[in-house]
């Protein structure tokens, strides 16, 4: 074979695979973005199999957000006549009202009013992306707008639980929103960078900044603006916050990082052993009670 034959081929395969690589490179570019604010919206049941066990039959209420975005929720009032505290509880990343209802629905059967929603761009409401507290602290005052107008009687002691990114929405909530007396996270992360920058630490940093800058002009945020470290900063109502040690997915010094920044009253409460996936099958019953005396403490 002629050495100009050959070194023509190698010039085409070459020429072939930075075509490839260069198409890669556009796909990734764009895709990771979207990545990043949005994910499968699953379906919600309208009568969970577990209501049934409690014999409940939730309320279905729909709400508007003041940036005009419609929330979808369920509302199960306390069996108590007497005055009782509203737990709004915010699911995690990805999934729905429904997913957080084995944890928290003996909170009901302990005396509270329950409240559960879809957060935008997830379940039944509507939007299309999440911006991890920087729009969705909006979600949460829409639903205590719901409470005040609808449910006035027994609105007037608002907590907040929220899981993993949804706690992270509860501390935008309560940093803006003055109506919240207590604010319970279980495995909320300090910082959206942070976590981008720790849990993609395999992609190079400059793809990370681009792909962040990206998102922010596609969703209209700053990612800067949620960090929940910073907002935490804000919160002047009583936080509860909870954490697994072995969480490997939102590392347990996020939560240190959080503690830290809280400037009023709190507590810690350590999941032994718990990583992200079974904060609440480990936490349990024993969580659940510290909460709920976190919660009288406060209303004393």
């Amino acid at each position: 074979m002629p050495a100009g034959s050959g070194k023509r081929r190698f010039l085409k395969i070459a020429i072939i695979l930075a075509g490839l690589a260069a198409v890669l490179v556009v796909v990734v570019d764009n895709w990771l973005p979207y990545m990043l604010l949005s994910h499968h919206n699953f379906d919600v049941h309208p009568q969970p199999e577990i209501f049934n066990d409690y014999q409940i039959q939730p309320e279905t209420f729909l709400t508007k957000t003041s940036d005009g975005i419609e929330i979808a929720g369920w509302y199960i009032k306390a069996r108590s006549d007497t005055a009782c505290p509203t737990m709004i509880v915010l699911h995690t990343l990805g999934r729905t009202r429904e997913d957080m209802l084995a944890f928290t629905l003996p909170f009901y059967e302990l005396g509270f009013n329950m409240a559960y929603f879809d957060m935008r761009s997830h379940g039944e409401s509507g939007g299309e992306f999440f911006t991890y507290g920087y729009h969705e602290w909006r979600d949460v005052s829409a639903v205590i707008d719901y409470l005040e107008e609808q449910k006035d009687a027994i609105s007037k002691q608002i907590i907040l639980l929220g899981a993993s990114a949804g706690g992270t929405v509860a501390i935008a909530a309560a940093a803006q929103d003055e109506r919240v007396d207590g604010l319970v996270t279980v495995a909320a992360f300090a910082d959206l960078e942070e976590m981008i920058a720790y849990q993609a630490r395999m992609l190079p940093k400059f793809w990370r900044d681009r792909t962040i800058r990206k998102a922010e002009q596609i969703a209209k945020f700053r990612t800067s603006d949620a960090s929940a470290k910073k907002m935490i900063r804000k919160v002047q109502c009583p936080v509860f916050l909870s954490h697994g040690t072995a969480d490997w997915y939102v590392p347990f010094s996020a939560a240190e990082d959080l503690y830290k920044n809280i400037d009023t009253e709190k507590q810690f409460y350590r999941i032994e052993g718990a990583g992200h996936a079974t904060m609440f099958t480990l936490g349990g019953d024993s969580l659940r009670q510290a909460i709920v005396a976190f919660v009288a403490r406060i209303r004393s």
